[in-house]
């Protein structure tokens, strides 16, 4: 055959390597060098180091949980930090740093996910399927915004081996050969070095084998057909086989397992519990990504399809009926061929996709990876339902493209926003605790900076993301209420006592307050006192309002910060040498019993008498007319912290003027007797433990 010969009839290789380079730049747009996303990929960060730097995971993690854990590999499994060191010693003589060696292998274990991807689609349709699975994975935002470049987490090498192993498995079942029970055994295991909960995959194929003989029984030979002995032993003999593959992958695996020194149980019960408990650790309720995610709506059903929303409604919908229309074909297609292991697969994959929602947002990236390939396999069976036809399949093609096309143009948008978290003030915090601090030090705070204070202070913390169970002196629940009570408590003493209970022979103790636990204080409070402030008006939280407008007088100066709260009321900051917080409703305009401000670099706690108040009201009284309002005698029983910044306030109810934190963030450290500031600015205060 001819060179233009072979490249018509490979075509599509050149279209899945252009999708391959494409899904790989838009993940790679903002890389920087030496950064990488905060939070979970720092960790992932630590223990990729520490194989690139002594060859093999430590045993023990001294970093995390002072006083350390046992490092499980049933949590974390180490594939992706032993191919990512191994990059890294390939290219480390040109000068090249691990963490920027992360952030772009992040990347790439990002775009491979359309190889998989295309290989599943193709098996369920056909080349045309497999490509438009491929770009769609490959572009969908909602599976790029936690997949990109600097994004150093499981997740791309997670979906990698999910499609790859639900591809493999399916094969397997289809074609029962031993090559393909070695390629499958090949993928789950490598899935299982990759995710703890691995088993995700295996019960998918497991309950398509399950839902294939139930419907072949009702819809192929049941109710609809005479079922006689001999085709009933058929049916019982094909589930059977399906079944002995399903047990012989299992002894595979766990005899490859064991080889490794796991336990294939524990990662089974990582899959079961994830389905049907609820969750072991109390500190999950709080993870924004883990809240409860409502699936059956316009909007839920966008998420769960990959999220390709370009913001003008009727592309949008048209998408959103698109998808389900090929979702539908699918179904409709298969069945009509009477392919009820096909029709019966596509039905696994949709009700998992929707339970997996169940689990919270956060998982909302597996259903779109689940639902992209249904929806590909509906449009590989469209065009071959047209193929007859030269207009039908122009046009079905026509519209597919022009899909991918604002498919494309999205992911782009996103890429272009996505990258590593650039903050100066939190990185002077960390560059304080690595250089100013003893080596030994112990740094608290709330847990969800914990993994910083490993990775990039590189000091022990009190708590972190890391959910110690059975080699921690007290687990994260322990320690998730003592964390909020050390913050909630208005008794220094208190406070001091629980960070004791944690400090064992450190002779060095931090404690950080940063401005981002004012929007967490819920939980904080919740845990550490029982009350949630969202639902008991007993124990009212921070209200934090950001500035919306300002207002200047004649000379430029500024007069009037402005601070928005619902359509009949604001608040408002009269801009004098004392700058006077002001709430004002309708017509009405009070003060409020307390604000503080900084004097130059410190703050100020400012409160009235009602005398004082009589007295202020009437020299503000020439305001009214300026301000179309009135004053009041009465005032608001809060108080009112400003930062030098301005750029948001915040009002403190009662409950919380003299809490720890309080204390902390808002005035500096006044009134507390054992934390001494030694690093701060608008974002961080860090304090010695004294």
């Amino acid at each position: 055959m001819d060179v233009i010969g072979i490249l018509k009839s490979k075509w599509w290789v050149f279209v899945l390597i252009f999708i391959l380079l494409y899904s790989y730049q838009i993940r790679s747009l903002n890389i920087i060098e030496d950064r990488i996303v905060s939070y979970d990929p720092v960790v992932q960060y630590r223990y990729t180091y520490y194989v690139a730097e002594y060859g093999h995971l430590p045993i023990w993690d001294e970093m995390t949980y002072y006083v350390g854990r046992l490092f499980e590999y049933n949590t974390s499994p180490p594939l992706m930090f032993y191919i990512t060191s191994f990059v890294y010693w390939m290219v480390q003589s040109s000068g090249i740093s691990l963490l920027t060696v992360s952030a772009y292998m992040a990347a790439i274990y990002g775009a491979a996910m359309v190889i998989p991807a295309f290989l599943l689609g193709r098996e369920l349709s056909n080349k045309y399927g497999g490509l438009f699975a491929a770009l769609l994975i490959g572009t969908a935002p909602q599976i790029l915004t936690r997949t990109f470049g600097s994004s150093y987490d499981t997740d791309q090498i997670v979906l990698f081996f999910l499609m790859l192993t639900i591809y493999l498995g399916y094969y397997a079942v289809k074609r029962k050969t031993v090559a393909s029970y070695c390629m499958a055994l090949g993928g789950f295991f490598g899935f299982l070095m990759t995710w703890g909960y691995s088993f995700y995959s295996y019960f998918i194929i497991l309950g398509f084998v399950i839902l294939y003989a139930v419907v072949k029984f009702l819809v192929g030979e049941g109710f609809f057909k005479k079922l006689n002995a001999e085709r009933f032993k058929e049916l019982f003999n094909e589930f059977k086989s399906n079944a002995l593959f399903l047990v012989a992958l299992l002894a595979g695996l766990t005899g490859l397992a064991a080889i490794n020194g796991e336990n294939i149980l524990l990662h089974i019960r990582n899959v079961v519990g994830f389905a049907f408990s609820a969750e072991n650790w109390i500190v999950n309720i709080s993870i924004a990504e883990l809240q409860p995610f409502n699936i059956f709506s316009v909007s839920g059903w966008s998420v769960a399809m990959g999220n390709f929303v370009t913001g003008i409604g009727a592309i949008d919908v048209s998408i959103l009926v698109a998808f389900f229309s090929l979702m539908a074909f699918g179904f409709f297609a298969s069945f009509k061929k009477k392919d009820y292991m096909k029709f019966s697969f596509l039905l696994t994959l949709f009700a998992i996709g929707i339970y997996t929602t169940f689990r919270g947002v956060r998982f909302t990236e597996f259903t779109s990876t689940l639902f992209i390939t249904m929806i590909a396999t509906g449009f590989g069976s469209l065009v071959e339902w047209v193929k007859d036809s030269d207009i039908k399949k122009t046009l079905v093609i026509g519209s597919i493209v022009f899909i991918a096309l604002i498919g494309m143009q999205v992911s782009l948008a996103m890429g272009e926003q996505l990258g590593p978290d650039m903050n100066a003030n939190w990185d002077s915090a960390w560059e304080f605790l690595r250089s100013e601090t003893s080596e030994l030090s112990l740094v608290g705070t709330w847990w969800d900076p914990g993994h910083m204070i490993n990775g990039l202070a590189e000091r022990r913390n009190f708590a972190d993301g890391a959910h110690c169970q059975n080699q921690c002196l007290y687990t994260i629940n322990d320690r998730i209420t003592d964390l909020g009570k050390i913050m909630a408590t208005s008794s220094e003493q208190e406070s001091l006592d629980l960070i004791r209970k944690y400090t064992g022979d450190s002779t060095d103790v931090y404690w950080i307050a940063s401005d981002d636990l004012i929007g967490k204080y819920r939980w904080l409070q919740y845990f550490g006192t029982g009350c949630d402030g969202t639902a008991d008006a007993s124990c009212p939280l921070y209200i934090q309002l950001g500035q919306t407008s300002q207002s200047v007088d004649e000379g430029g100066n500024v007069m009037f910060i402005n601070y928005a709260m619902s359509d009949t009321s604001q608040l408002m900051i009269y801009n004098t040498q004392i700058p006077i917080p002001m709430f004002m409703q309708g017509i009405d305009i009070a003060l409020f019993d307390e604000f503080i401000y900084y004097n130059g670099t410190e703050p100020v706690a400012v409160s009235f008498s009602q005398e004082e108040i009589n007295q202020l009201v009437e020299a503000l009284s020439p305001l009214e007319s300026k301000l179309n309002a009135r004053f009041t005698n009465q005032t608001i029983p809060m108080t009112v912290w400003m930062p030098r910044h301005y750029q948001y306030i915040v009002i403190i109810p009662d409950n919380l003027r003299n809490t720890v934190f309080t204390r902390m963030f808002m005035l500096e450290g006044q009134g507390l007797d054992h934390f001494e500031q030694v690093f701060r600015n608008e974002q961080v205060k860090i304090y010695k433990v004294v």
